[in-house]
């Protein structure tokens, strides 16, 4: 019966040898940077730092550690049994329990099944080692056990102590650390680098003196001090590594594509712009750096200090979504140019607007009459913008920048309306640098590399623009001498200011303002964020070349005045590359072929003229509210010749217009009470400089004006008309309507 009570015990021992060990698991996530410098150690649930295993073991560490615990390692089967006798005989001796016969393999069995020191407990461990000599090779036993041998305090395995007391990798380690290590585990309660110094260094000198035979070299690691325990382990880059860690969650190990040597320049030039422009207002920054071809994130900040919880510096600026003011500005135009029918030299108006009550403002209160489109983008003007925008369609507008990864516009595009161009939506520096990348990538956004992939895939592209068109809107934002493209922004409040610029190198996006977002005085992106991206880009910059012009283009003759495709009767043309198949097209609408009188002057037709009087000629056709700005500016084209008053014929051009308030518009005035009569000015512009017109309110006359038409008005609430008529009887009414607002 014992016999085979007997037999049925060594068969289960042996099959239970075949069952194969588990590996140390929960390992802590790990960040480098690009050049393999470790940026972030996360704690395991266990509340430990501990690297995953790796095969590749500093040979000077494993000589160390044979030397010190498992001299037979690489040669007996998780048993050593000469080290069982000695451990016997000098227990006996000894009359209690004074030497151990722990192999390496016993020893990972041990640590990764602690229990107390009984019998039971050390055949369970002899058990688990034979069984991980059957299924391991000796590499792979000694690989688990540098990846759990703890170190001291919550470190565990060798690389981990590496980094937490030498601040390198495994590879790098001298014979005096490598041996400092193999003793660690040995007692790590009692030999750590905080307390017992001197009696941890003795034994580490004892160790290099029995394991290194080269005198020099022994000489050399006596004379290597002991680390102090506050060797380089903070994390760095703490905004970069959460995002990393928040878009990579099931990696352990993450390669980034931040780059130390910048992110030391960043952080140095960003601190010290930071402490000048705090002694004026209290603001925080936020810093994205990539390369324009890859999207790889090469720098990134996102507060001035992360620790600052007064300014709520733990706030990841780079990825918060804030309001754009006029940043998104240049994809409007290039979008316009691609579709048609602006050109990049195209005069866009710039006078005073109403949209249903919107009315928009230009930054210092002024109008140009008309400006290139050069002029409104680079000079950032608001109206002209809107305009632009309000023609293009909000709708169309909103989906391109969502499909092109602006996210943060998460509502209809009716919600924003036209002030989707002035700030109205929210995006985030991470979503917007990979768009003005696409502007030097010849239209095709990238998206950003926050971790170079073993695997070799490459980031998502997308070809949203021609690339003739970003050509033009690269010129266009080219304001320096040096060959950076760039805009800035700032938000309605001043509560944000923005400077994103671009090269052939580098793309870098400013964010300056606070996370509280309140009003901040004297915040704009040219003033407060520009001087820092240009720094930024003078520090770095080392490739200043200028891009070739892409093809494909379709070559249009366009007149120089206008910036419209040419008509015949243009006198100046000039041919310009633009997108091909453009959807709309518009040929000049500022030169007129017209048939005047040599005798009076105006413009007469064939009802009206004496053919020996007549003259052919082309003039410059501008409409009364440009002309009236302009001739506010002293800019006013000579006046273009009306027609004859007395043609029958029926005049189809009222020379003069209604500024405000426009037909079909609805105003909110102030007033304590509904029935009580309400005023504002009501503006007109007239082609001719020194017209004269006669104003009516609801058909009682009001009084006339001359060069400047402005006229008082009292109404109360209601729907209301306002008749503007000329010396020449041309007649123009405007109907509107108002609402008191208590």
């Amino acid at each position: 019966m014992l016999k085979k009570i007997l037999i049925i015990l060594f068969s289960l021992f042996g099959i239970s040898l075949l069952i194969p060990p588990q590996t140390s698991g929960d390992d802590s996530k790990i960040l480098f940077d690009n050049q393999g410098n470790l940026l972030r150690v996360w704690l395991n649930k266990d509340e430990q730092y501990k690297f995953p295993r790796s095969e590749n073991i500093s040979g000077k560490y494993k000589a160390a550690v044979l030397h010190f615990e498992d001299k037979r390692f690489n040669y007996h089967f998780g048993i050593d049994p000469i080290a069982v006798a000695r451990a016997v005989k000098q227990n006996i001796q000894s009359g209690r329990i004074t030497s151990g016969a722990s192999t390496i393999t016993m020893q990972v069995a041990r640590l990764k099944n602690p229990s107390s020191r009984t019998l039971f407990a050390k055949l369970k461990e002899t058990h688990t080692a034979l069984r991980m000599e059957l299924w391991m090779s000796k590499d792979e036993i000694f690989a688990e056990y540098a990846s759990i041998a703890p170190m001291g305090g919550n470190v565990i395995g060798v690389e981990t102590a590496c980094w937490r007391f030498f601040g390198h990798s495994p590879e790098q380690l001298t014979w005096a650390e490598a041996a400092l290590l193999a003793l660690l585990p040995n007692k790590p309660s009692a030999l750590n680098l905080t307390r017992e110094r001197d009696a941890l260094l003795k034994r580490r000198n004892n160790l290099l003196k029995s394991l290194i035979k080269d005198e020099s070299i022994l000489s050399a690691a006596l004379e290597e001090p002991l680390p102090r325990i506050n060797a380089n382990w903070r994390f760095k880059t703490p905004h970069y590594a959460e995002a990393v860690l928040s878009l990579f969650p099931n990696q352990t190990i993450m390669h980034g594509t931040i780059d130390s040597k910048i992110q030391e320049r960043l952080e140095r030039i960003v601190k010290n712009y930071g402490q000048k422009i705090r002694e004026r207002i209290n603001v925080n920054l936020a810093v994205l750096i990539t390369e324009t071809k890859t999207g790889k994130i090469r720098g990134y900040l996102g507060s001035l200090d992360y620790y600052d919880t007064l300014s709520k510096g733990m706030i990841d600026g780079v990825r918060s979504h804030r309001s754009t003011g006029s940043i998104m500005k240049p994809f409007l135009y290039a979008l316009a140019i691609e579709r048609g029918p602006y050109t990049p030299e195209s005069l866009i108006e710039d006078i005073p607007t109403w949209f249903k009550g919107f009315s928009p403002y230009n930054a210092d209160k002024s109008f140009s009459g008309l400006v290139s489109f050069k002029d409104a983008l680079s000079r950032s003007l608001n109206v002209p913008a809107v305009r632009l925008l309000s023609e293009y369609g909000v709708e169309d507008f909103h989906f391109w920048l969502k499909s092109s990864g602006l996210h943060g516009l998460s509502r209809a595009p009716e919600h924003y309306g036209l002030s989707l161009i002035l700030g109205g939506g929210e995006a985030a520096l991470q979503e917007l640098v990979p768009l003005y990348s696409m502007l030097m990538n010849d239209g095709k956004r990238t998206d950003l590399v926050w971790v170079d992939s073993s695997k070799g895939t490459s980031p998502w592209e997308s070809q949203l623009l021609q690339p003739i068109t970003t050509y033009h809107i690269r010129n266009m934002l080219i304001a320096t001498e040096a060959p950076v493209a760039w805009k800035s922004g700032t938000s309605y409040g001043s509560r944000d200011a923005w400077a994103i610029g671009i090269n052939e190198q580098w793309t870098i996006g400013v964010w300056v303002g606070n996370f509280a977002g309140g009003s901040i005085p004297e915040l704009s992106g040219a003033s407060t964020a520009a001087p820092l991206l240009f720094s930024l880009f003078n520090n770095l910059t080392t490739q200043r070349t200028k891009p070739d012009m892409p093809l494909p283009f379709e070559n249009t003759e366009i007149c120089k005045l206008s910036g419209s495709k040419a008509k015949p009767i243009c006198p100046h043309k000039k041919t310009i590359e633009l997108p091909i198949n453009r959807m709309l097209n518009k040929t000049c609408q500022f030169h007129k072929e017209m048939i005047i009188s040599k005798n009076t002057g105006f413009q007469v037709c064939s009802l009206c003229w004496h053919v020996e009087d007549t003259l052919q000629v082309v003039e410059e056709n501008y409409a009364p509210a440009v002309r009236r700005e302009l001739r506010r500016l002293g800019r006013e084209p000579e006046a273009e010749p009306l027609h004859n008053p007395l043609c029958p014929a029926k005049k189809e051009e009222i020379p003069f217009s209604m500024v405000y308030p426009e037909t079909g518009a609805r105003l909110f005035l102030p007033s304590a009470d509904a029935l009580s009569s309400m005023g504002f000015i009501a503006i007109a512009a007239h082609k001719q400089r020194e017209a004269e017109l006669h104003w009516f309110l609801n058909g009682e006359f009001l009084g006339s004006t001359k060069g400047e038409h402005k006229m008082a008005v009292t109404v109360g609430s209601g729907q209301h008309r306002i008749g503007v008529q000329d010396t020449l009887g041309t007649y123009l009414e405007t109907r509107f309507r108002v609402r008191a607002k208590n």
